[in-house]
């Protein structure tokens, strides 16, 4: 199975229907044409609340979902110390640090160095990596999707948090209930934040 989300409602790649979103059989015939049709109608709005795409072979079509766009690989972390999670505040919306990955770093590495980076903090250790979460956008007139590798963190850090204002977070903090930051968040982040348990 494999998900995606367009401009927060999701495509979910499987073999057999299992959600409440709309259902498309697809059966190997005109596949690419039909699932670009389905990408403009995500684009527009029009598949309100999203799509559940069954097929005989989710990862053939989930690969020609690929080809529509440019790959740009991210990673960040959910950090999690004394029962608070470390959430920063973007454009208008509660989010989990991240970042574009660089090249020759790992996806772990490049986790812990934006975390540092967006939030001031260091002693960074990972716990267990936790689900990848993918989203598209347009840039530029191109379609992109943004592949995001997650990672549950803690750390012994006790210092004053700084926000990295010149990515546009305004304020970052030690959250106690994680649904202060479910109320106003990213739809890609919902199912990965309510599995995760603040110890």
């Amino acid at each position: 199975m494999y998900k995606v989300f367009i401009y927060g409602h999701p495509i979910i790649f499987s073999t057999k229907h299992f959600s409440k979103l709309n259902l498309i059989e697809f059966d190997g015939e005109d596949d690419d044409a039909k699932l670009l049709k389905i990408i403009e109608s995500m684009e527009d709005k029009a598949l309100s609340p999203g799509v559940e795409i069954v097929c005989e072979n989710p990862e053939k079509l989930w690969k020609k979902f690929n080809q529509h766009y440019k790959i740009i690989e991210a990673a960040g972390g959910a950090v999690v110390k004394d029962k608070k999670l470390l959430a920063i505040y973007r454009l208008g919306k509660w989010d989990l640090p991240k970042g574009k990955m660089e090249r020759g770093e790992s996806k772990e590495e490049s986790a812990i160095r934006e975390v540092e980076e967006e939030c001031g903090i260091s002693g960074l250790k990972i716990i267990k990596e936790l689900p990848t979460v993918y989203h598209t956008y347009t840039l530029q007139g191109k379609r992109i999707l943004k592949v995001t590798y997650w990672f549950e963190m803690t750390t012994d850090f006790d210092g004053e948090l700084k926000p990295q204002t010149e990515e546009d977070i305004t304020d970052v903090k030690w959250v106690e209930d994680v649904n202060e930051v479910l109320a106003n968040t990213y739809e890609s982040l919902d199912e990965m934040l309510r599995g995760l348990i603040l110890k």
